[in-house]
């Protein structure tokens, strides 16, 4: 579509040397750019799809689980450690140096 847009609307002939190159500047960038982005999602997507295939064999061979993992009932506790002593570098179950 941005082809046939550059291609159907050309600078003018008649317009100053520097206003048509920066618009051949600037078509060569944006179709630069779009081909570049085209590029990146289709590698992304491919990667995507085999990363679903691979998960999608794991499941089939046995070597991927997908049942939800259960937690035994009543572990509903749940400790919270002191934030300002791990920022400060102190170890909860360490002895102090005498």
């Amino acid at each position: 579509y941005l082809a046939g847009v550059f291609l159907s609307h050309p600078p003018p002939a008649d317009a100053p040397y520097a206003f048509i190159r920066a618009a051949s500047v600037f078509r060569n960038a944006v179709m630069g750019l779009i081909s570049l982005a085209s590029g990146f999602s289709l590698v992304s997507g491919l990667g995507v799809f085999l990363l679903g295939f691979r998960v999608a064999y794991g499941v089939f061979t046995g070597e991927l689980d997908p049942t939800p993992i259960k937690k035994p009932l009543g572990d509903d506790e749940v400790k919270i450690p002191n934030v300002l002593d791990l920022m400060m570098g102190k170890k909860p179950n360490r002895k102090r140096k005498r």
